[in-house]
């Protein structure tokens, strides 16, 4: 019986997300949908077929999928990250949040004035699950149209690992030179996972 299952949330959230008209009905559709999607992850994975899959099982299921993609929209939404760039440590934690919930790389520029306020904070480039194709050019382009007078530039890795590779080293480099040669300065380069950051800077400072 559904009371018995009550006591698992996930369950219990269904229920109340699927609303059918008569109890046997909705569930009948919370069994189903669990039968398909036992866990959370399986709920993330869902592919276009199995979505029209279980579309096909009537019009409650239509608000579920819509309030799913609803909490989906909220997990992704930035929130803005404005004021004073006070360490390389603050924005690392502020932007592990920023990019919670991203299943794609991304490259995050955040300006800053003489003050080292940050004015402005765009996401400039979004990749694969393990790839994010970098352009020089648009990064300083957008800093300059900004006038800002530092930039800090974030990566996200969505496999957790903040360990910079070969390529990230060699363009955070690329971008400290072209940031001296137009009067800019490159605060820090943040590669940020689900819960450590890693702060190019930082470890200049350590490893000079």
């Amino acid at each position: 019986m559904l009371e018995v299952i009550h006591n698992d949330h996930y369950l219990d959230l269904l229920a109340k997300g699927i609303c059918a008209n008569t109890p046997e009905r909705n569930q009948e559709l919370v069994m189903k949908f669990w039968e398909m999607f036992p866990t959370l992850t399986s709920i993330k994975n869902m592919t276009d077929d199995e979505r029209r899959a279980v579309l096909s099982w009537g019009p409650e299921m239509r608000c579920l999928l819509a309030a799913m993609e609803l909490g989906q929209l909220v997990l992704k939404g930035h929130r803005a990250i404005l004021g004073h760039a006070y360490s390389s440590m603050a924005l690392g934690r502020e932007m592990i949040d920023y990019f919670l919930g991203e299943d794609q790389e991304g490259v995050t520029l955040a300006c800053t004035d003489v003050h080292n306020e940050i004015i402005d904070l765009k996401t400039l480039f979004v990749g694969g699950q393990s790839e994010c194709v970098l352009y020089p050019d648009r990064i300083f382009s957008y800093a300059l149209r900004r006038s800002a007078s530092g930039i800090i530039m974030i990566h996200n890795h969505p496999s957790g690992d903040v360990h910079p590779s070969a390529q990230d080293l060699a363009f955070a480099k690329r971008l400290d030179r072209g940031s001296r040669l137009l009067g800019l300065r490159l605060l820090d380069f943040i590669i940020v996972g689900r819960d450590r950051y890693y702060s190019w800077r930082e470890k200049q400072q350590v490893h000079p």
